[in-house]
C-alpha cells in the first residue's frame, strides 16, 4: 500500500500471489521503474495488474526491455503508459520476441517514430505472434492493391484492425471489394475498418437509417461516401439523426449525402451552428433553411465570418451560443 499505491483490498489481492522475505528486489524494481519516468499512479496501475513483476530480476529481465524501448524514442510518461497498458511486454522475451516483432514492424513502417506510434495505439503488437494475423492481412491488402504507403498508414492509425483473425479480416476484405471500393483510395481501408465491428453493432446502425425511410440503396451510397461514419456510435447517429431530422427539420436524405455530419461532434459542432441558424432565421436575418454544406461543413474560419460576425450588430445574442472560442472548441472535437 506504502510503496506502489494499492488500495486495501488490491493489497490483499497481490499478497497471496507474491511470496518474499525481504523488501530488497521489489524495493528495487519501484527504483528502476521510477528512474525511467513511472508515476505512483503508473506503478499502481501496473503491480495491481500483475503483482508477479516484484520478483522479476530488475538489472537482468526489466532494464534492459526499459532501456531498449528509451532508445527507440518511449520515454518518460509515454513509456509508463505504454507498459502499465500492457505488463505482459515486460514477461517477453526482449531477443526472441520484442526485438524481432519490432523490427517486422519497422520493415513495414519504415521508422521506428512510426512504429513506437502503432505500438502506443496497441500495445499487444510486441507480445503477440504477428505471423498468425497481421503479417497475413497486410500481405492480403497488398495483394488486392492496396498501396504501401497506405498499408503503413493502416498500420500506424489502426493497428488493432490488422490483428483481426486472418479468416475474418479476408472475409471483410471481400465485402469491401463487392461494396465498390476502389483499394487504391483512402475510402477502401476506412470502409474495411467500418466493417470490423460485429455483425449485430452493424445492423444496429444500418436500422436507425432504415427506420428514418431511407432505402438500402440509399443507406449503401452513404456509407460509401463515408465509410468511417459507421465507427460511430449507434447512440450517437440516433442522437445526431433525432435533432437534426425532429429538430432542424432537415430531410434524413439529405443528411445521408454528407454522411461525414454524423462523425461531428454533436455538442462542440451541429448543435452550436444551429443555434447560430435558429437566431438568424427568428430574427429575420436569413429568409431560408440554411444547407448543410454551409451550416455544419464549411470551415470554421469561412462559418464565423458568413453567419456570426455578418450579423452579431443585429443579433449580439449570436456571441452568446458561438462565443469567441467556440472554433476552436469545434476543432477538437469533430
Amino acid at each position: 500500500m506504502d510503496s506502489c499505491g494499492l488500495s486495501i483490498d488490491e493489497a490483499i489481492t497481490a499478497s497471496k500471489k507474491l511470496n518474499f522475505k525481504t523488501t530488497l528486489k521489489p524495493d528495487s524494481i519501484l527504483t528502476l521503474l521510477e528512474t525511467y519516468g513511472f508515476t505512483k499512479p503508473h506503478i499502481s496501475k501496473l503491480i495491481n495488474k500483475d503483482p508477479s513483476l516484484l520478483l522479476s530480476k530488475p538489472d537482468k529481465t526489466l532494464k534492459p526491455k526499459l532501456a531498449f524501448f528509451n532508445s527507440k524514442g518511449l520515454s518518460g510518461i509515454d513509456l509508463a503508459k505504454f507498459i502499465s497498458a500492457n505488463p505482459s511486454i515486460l514477461k517477453c522475451s526482449l531477443k526472441n520476441k520484442i526485438i524481432p516483432s519490432f523490427g517486422m514492424l519497422n520493415n513495414i513502417c519504415q521508422a521506428d517514430e512510426r512504429v513506437i506510434g502503432a505500438v502506443k495505439r496497441c500495445s499487444v503488437l510486441l507480445s503477440i505472434d504477428l505471423n498468425k494475423s497481421m503479417m497475413l492481412n497486410i500481405e492480403l491488402l497488398r495483394n488486392v492493391g492496396v498501396p504501401s504507403e497506405k498499408i503503413t498508414w493502416f498500420l500506424v492509425s489502426q493497428p488493432r484492425t490488422l490483428t483481426i483473425r486472418h479468416v475474418r479480416f479476408t472475409g471483410i476484405v471481400e465485402k469491401v471489394k463487392e461494396m465498390g471500393f476502389d483499394p487504391l483510395e483512402s475510402t477502401f481501408l476506412h470502409a474495411l475498418q467500418g466493417l470490423t465491428a460485429r455483425k449485430s453493432t452493424w445492423e444496429a446502425k444500418l436500422n436507425v437509417f432504415r427506420r428514418l425511410g431511407l432505402s438500402e440503396g440509399e443507406i449503401r451510397s452513404a456509407v460509401k461516401k463515408q465509410p468511417m461514419c459507421m465507427r460511430v456510435s449507434e447512440k450517437k447517429i440516433v442522437l445526431i439523426m433525432d435533432y437534426l431530422v425532429n429538430q432542424m427539420g432537415y430531410s434524413a436524405l439529405v443528411i445521408t449525402k454528407f454522411p461525414q455530419i454524423l462523425t461531428y461532434s454533436l455538442e462542440k459542432r451541429i448543435v452550436p451552428r444551429c443555434c447560430v441558424s435558429q437566431i438568424l432565421i427568428s430574427r429575420g436575418l436569413v429568409k431560408y433553411q440554411i444547407p448543410l454544406t454551409s451550416l455544419l461543413i464549411m470551415a470554421e474560419k469561412a462559418f464565423v465570418e458568413k453567419f456570426v460576425t455578418q450579423f452579431e450588430k443585429e443579433a449580439p445574442e449570436l456571441l452568446l451560443v458561438y462565443p469567441r472560442d467556440c472554433g476552436k472548441r469545434q476543432e477538437d472535437g469533430v
